[in-house]
């Protein structure tokens, strides 16, 4: 740790002295809300310089909806940018790091028009509740997927001890400028630039596995590599990201292979090249023209009845869900429909033609019928057959399959 602290000094000279404050507040603000309950989890985010890690950021400066999109890269050792950039990346939000793959030694501060961002570091709330989930011990072998600018893995790698937590990171760029980080921060740990879907064999198995990144169903090498008494924990993800899925696959310490899956409020971005659906085109439609009124004795569940959220976004898929409306409302962009809930009056406004209020409707009476379940298994057959999830045993029992990695689209 006193690596660590020295290297942490030497990058922080000429700071602002507030900067170890506002890692403080953060920490704070974690545990006062209770998402941080882990004593040593606490330590190693006290001790986190995550302006090491991102010593640059870029924010939108463009209204929402905007083409093309505005982007300013504030650099952290820039006077006018420090302030707003030591805000940013203490926040806690997710921070955007790199645009269109670039070399971010290259980076150059200021205004940008265009492009996509390519990596983030994840929302530390979540990045806090995964790592707990996960029960990391002292001398633990960790693999880290997707691991972009590095927190999640320097945190896990303070947990495990040296030597001991690997990440594999698709772009090359961000690969070598995230194990260049995590050396200037002594935090002990490898990268490699690979795909994130074969895992990483050479130090292989290993006793816990996370990936940042979602994917449609559990590619065989992440199992595979997975030590007997071991936890996986991934996102499984769906088109649309109104209601992300959380894996946790176990292995048992005589081999046997146990994946539970279940809704929550958060999850990570699907691989790359995988195609989200969204509202956003067809707001303003929405707006002027919400639908056909018809009744309705559907009255959906909260948004924490994360199990049916969960079985509808796989059974009734392509739908997206407009948070910021007013009253319930999800749309079907790809065959230009939606439907708007009434405000408590028994009625629903439909368009199109799918009535994808209907087919909700049809989703809860079955989630009903099987239990109201939070939780479901998912088969993983060894010959890699496709991946069956279901929410128990029984004709009542809601189930689906999930789909492969080359039909990702």
């Amino acid at each position: 740790m006193q690596a660590e602290s020295g290297a942490a000094d030497s990058v922080t000279e000429g700071w602002p002295m507030d900067a170890t404050s506002a890692r403080l507040a953060l920490v704070e603000r974690l545990q006062s809300d209770g998402v941080l309950t882990d004593l040593r989890l606490r330590g190693a985010l006290t001790r986190l310089d995550r302006g090491v890690l991102m010593p640059r950021a870029y924010v939108r400066r463009s209204e929402q909806g905007s083409e093309p999109v505005v982007w300013e890269l504030l650099d952290g050792a820039h006077p006018e940018d420090r302030t707003e950039w030591q805000d940013l990346v203490y926040s806690g939000e997710s921070v955007l790091v790199q645009r269109d793959g670039e070399r971010l030694e290259d980076q150059v501060r200021g205004m940008v028009n265009g492009g996509r961002m390519t990596a983030m570091s994840t929302f530390t709330p979540h990045t806090v509740e995964v790592l707990q989930r996960m029960r990391i011990d002292a001398g633990h072998t960790y693999l880290d997927l997707g691991t972009g600018p590095g927190v999640s893995l320097a945190l896990a790698a303070a947990l495990t001890g040296p030597g001991r937590a690997f990440g594999v990171e698709r772009d090359e760029h961000m690969a070598a400028f995230t194990r260049s980080s995590l050396d200037r921060i002594g935090a002990g740990a490898s990268v490699v630039a690979g795909d994130a879907l074969d895992g990483h064999a050479p130090p292989a198995p290993y006793d816990r596995i996370h990936s940042g990144i979602g994917v449609p169903c559990l590619p065989s090498a992440w199992v595979e590599q997975l030590a007997p008494g071991g936890r996986l924990l991934t996102t499984l993800a769906t088109r649309t990201p109104s209601w992300p899925g959380q894996c946790l696959v176990t292995r048992t310490t005589e081999g046997h292979v146990d994946a539970v899956l279940e809704g929550g409020p958060r999850g990570h971005l699907p691989l790359h090249g995988f195609t989200r659906l969204t509202a956003r085109h067809h707001l303003q439609q929405i707006a002027s023209h919400p639908g056909k009124r018809r009744p309705t004795a559907f009255t959906p569940p909260s948004d924490h009845a994360y199990g049916f959220w969960l079985a509808a976004a796989y059974l009734v898929p392509g739908v997206v869900r407009h948070f910021q409306a007013d009253t319930v409302t999800v749309v079907a962009p790809e065959e230009n429909s939606w439907a708007v809930a009434g405000h408590g009056d028994g009625t629903v406004r439909i368009h199109g033609p799918r009535d994808v209020w209907g087919e909700l409707e049809h989703v809860h009476d079955l989630w009903l019928r099987a239990g109201s379940p939070s939780t479901f298994h998912v088969d993983i057959p060894d010959d890699g057959a496709l991946q069956h999830v279901t929410s128990g045993t029984g004709t009542a029992a809601l189930g689906w399959e999930l789909p492969t990695l080359s039909a990702t689209p």
